[in-house]
């Protein structure tokens, strides 16, 4: 039964691949673009406080964004094939999208209005240049939640790729065009943080154009389409999405609000740059999460467990030898890191290191998360969630003040321990599902005994020495995977790779 599924899948699974890996392309671009602007230039142009300003007043109307959604994302991924109705406007699906959006945005609003005074007055001291741009803030707000519900209607049309490269490439080229225009003297700095704020909306408006453009920027009737037993679906799923929307960025955007808080713009600059590069380890984690959701969805439609384990472990392999990579490279390649910033981003050295273990063991298990959330107990994937925001928001508390961004970084590899480990128990324990085998010691053992050999490399001027020093780490590593047959997918590669090259 499930190979008949399955196979009648392989149009839309063609689909999905093909979206995939346009997107793919665009976020690797984006990341490009993102680490000449976050990682080389801002830390050269700009002071640590006024990179801290941007990324604090993001990292504030994404929470607040999150809240003001009311969850309604996760509605339209669960229940939007029940509206879909192309000829009929989709029964209504974007009257109910936009009212519900505005709805949240007025909540915020209202509730922005009666903090901001006691906001502005708490970070006049840490964080001045945040309280002169804190009316910034409900604008930002409200240019996510238009990008956010725009970019989701369009992925349900099946359009996943349009969003990425707006938001991850557009977006970026425009803010490198900011950066660049400010360092020449075009403008200042009020009015970068002006267009800095204007530029998230060009996305938005940019989806609007394509989807009025393609008949689907309809606004129609929804009340009498939805049933009583639809709407109490859509508010089970609601709340269940503003917790999973929260835990989404408990580590990308709570983290920078606190040591904000606690140590003021100038750190959560520094804190913002050294997780970036920690960040790096997950892109690749990224992509192959997309592709396994739909096959792990229909494989507990037909209780296929043999699929799920193998789409379990190699996705758990796969994303441990890339993370260990991008890891052991960063690593090795600290003090040049060091060489390119400013020195008072040498504290940050900590933080990629703590943070970036938080993305390794969040790597690691794989697609755990996915496989839980869409099996028969994905309300235990809800509790899960609730528990990682308390302990990351906690331990946050208790760290920062104690030891600063490196508290911070620390909070975050606690948090994700505790939040991956008891997915994965909850996986063995439910399903008897386990990710890890032999393989992955032998990986991690690999790759310290590869640190430690690049670390023997002596220093060389900056370009040789990382290209030297990375080109080591890579031929090692793949020594390593084609040695010990770490795994099949990438050992094809390496193997079609190495065919390439012989040919010329």
């Amino acid at each position: 039964m499930y190979k008949n599924n399955f196979f009648n899948l392989i149009p839309v699974l063609g689909l999905i691949q093909r979206q995939t890996i346009k997107g793919t392309a665009y976020s690797f671009m984006g990341v490009i673009l993102g680490f000449i602007n976050l990682a080389i230039l801002s830390p050269l142009i700009f002071t640590s406080d006024q990179i801290g300003l941007t990324q604090v007043m993001i990292a504030i109307a994404t929470i607040l964004s999150q809240i003001g959604s009311l969850g309604f994302n996760n509605v339209t991924n669960r229940l939007f094939p029940y509206f879909r109705s192309s000829g009929e406007g989709h029964n209504g699906y974007l009257s109910l999208a936009f009212l519900i959006t505005v709805t949240g945005f007025i909540i915020c609003l209202i509730g922005l209005v009666l903090y901001m005074p006691s906001f502005i007055e708490s970070n006049q001291e840490k964080s001045e240049l945040l309280s002169d741009y804190a009316w910034y803030i409900p604008v930002l707000v409200g240019f996510i939640m238009l990008f956010s519900v725009l970019d989701n209607y369009c992925k349900v049309l099946f359009n996943a790729v349009l969003g990425t490269l707006l938001h991850d490439f557009v977006l970026r080229l425009i803010i490198l065009l900011l950066v660049l225009s400010f360092y020449f003297g075009f403008i200042d700095f009020s009015t970068y943080v002006l267009l800095f704020v204007i530029a998230q909306a060009i996305p938005a408006l940019i989806i609007i154009i394509y989807l009025l453009y393609r008949g689907e920027f309809r606004f129609t009737g929804f009340r009498g389409f939805i049933t009583p037993d639809l709407r109490r679906q859509m508010l089970s799923l609601s709340v269940f999405g503003i917790i999973a929307g929260l835990s989404s960025i408990a580590l990308t955007s709570i983290d920078k609000y606190m040591v904000n808080s606690f140590e003021g713009l100038g750190d959560a600059g520094i804190y913002s740059i050294a997780v970036y590069f920690a960040t790096l380890i997950l892109i690749p984690a990224r992509s192959l999460g997309k592709i396994a959701v739909p096959i792990v969805s229909e494989a507990w439609k037909s209780d296929d467990r043999k699929v799920i384990q193998e789409v379990y472990y190699k996705s758990s392999i796969n994303q441990l030898l890339i993370g260990l990579l991008i890891y052991v490279g960063i690593l090795a390649n600290m003090n040049n890191i060091f060489r390119i910033l400013p020195p008072e981003y040498a504290k940050g050295e900590m933080v990629i290191i703590f943070f970036g273990l938080a993305n390794l063991v969040s790597a690691s298990a794989g697609a755990c998360k996915i496989i839980l959330s869409t099996s028969s107990h994905y309300r235990y994937q809800t509790y899960l969630m609730i528990v990682f925001i308390i302990v990351v928001i906690a331990s946050n508390m208790v760290l920062i003040p104690a030891m600063g961004i490196t508290g911070a970084a620390i909070a975050a590899l606690i948090s994700m321990v505790i939040y991956t480990g008891l997915t994965v128990i909850a996986l063995w324990q439910f399903f008897g599902l386990w990710p890890f085998l032999f393989k992955h010691l032998i990986a991690i053992i690999s790759t310290i005994i590869i640190y430690l050999l690049a670390s023997l490399i002596p220093e060389m001027s900056l370009i040789i020495d990382i290209l030297i020093r990375s080109m080591v780490i890579v031929l090692a590593f793949g020594a390593v995977v084609m040695l010990f047959d770490m795994s099949e997918d990438l050992k094809a590669m390496l193997n079609n790779l190495r065919k390439k090259i012989s040919k010329h």
